[in-house]
């Protein structure tokens, strides 16, 4: 068994600015699976053109949900085991609210907001050449526009998306509540995606109403905190 785990590299003090990277790299632990890691910079390469994606004994498989179900159905895993049927649908619900929406407003905050755009630029093109530097920005925030159009969050005023994430990191607070995790003591396979998008939520070099929303529950950062020292222990920021 060889798996490589392709992905963006880390940064803002999180293990990974991406939560889909975080997301895969965590099923992959959750399964005790051993894997390399490759950090690549520009997502064209990957199959699909996003990021992440891993290979098996020379299978890619391309996108988290299909990772988390090639590794159930490869290596017999089930990341909910104990759920009941109703906490299973429930957690599909919240995972899609988190991909679906949050997700969304999250990338909004970072690539189109006035005050983030800037310092995300310089993360991610600030080392390229000057021309480059300046060019390439410019079509990468014009497809994330382009997506948050066809996405349909886009073609709303800059308070209501900002409403729709505070929203869902409510929802998210509510399901925790007083937890370790977010179904009890154990992890399951949402803590996989909530994990990442609350840990991103709270970057503080990253202002505005969403990181105000995330720190308005106090029960995050103990979360948050705890799902790294599971999962990400020796991550230093």
């Amino acid at each position: 068994m060889t798996i490589t785990y392709f992905q963006f590299q880390s940064g803002f003090g999180v293990p990974n600015p991406s939560p889909f990277c975080m997301k895969g790299e965590i099923l992959l632990r959750m399964a005790n699976l051993e894997y390399g890691s490759e950090i690549i910079d520009d997502p064209r390469k990957a199959p699909k053109g996003k990021l992440p994606f891993m290979t098996d004994d020379g299978t890619e498989i391309a996108d988290t949900a299909l990772i988390k179900r090639h590794l159930e159905s490869k290596y017999d895993i089930d990341f909910d085991a104990s759920l009941t049927a109703e906490e299973r649908a429930i957690s599909h619900a919240m995972a899609r609210m988190i991909e679906e929406r949050l997700y969304w407003a999250t990338l909004y905050s970072r690539w189109i907001d006035e005050h983030n755009w800037p310092i995300i630029k310089n993360f991610w093109f600030g080392s390229m050449p000057p021309i480059i530097r300046n060019l390439v920005p410019i079509i990468a925030q014009k497809q994330v526009k382009t997506g948050l159009h066809a996405h349909g969050i886009g073609r709303h005023t800059v308070k209501d998306i900002y409403a729709f994430g505070a929203a869902d990191l409510e929802a998210l607070s509510i399901q925790l509540g007083q937890k370790a995790f977010m179904f009890g003591d154990q992890p399951r396979s949402l803590d996989a995606i909530a994990y990442p998008i609350i840990a991103n939520s709270l970057v503080d070099e990253l202002p505005g109403p969403l990181l105000d929303a995330a720190k308005s529950h106090a029960n995050f950062a103990p979360y948050v905190q705890r799902c790294e020292a599971l999962w990400f222990p020796d991550f230093k920021q």
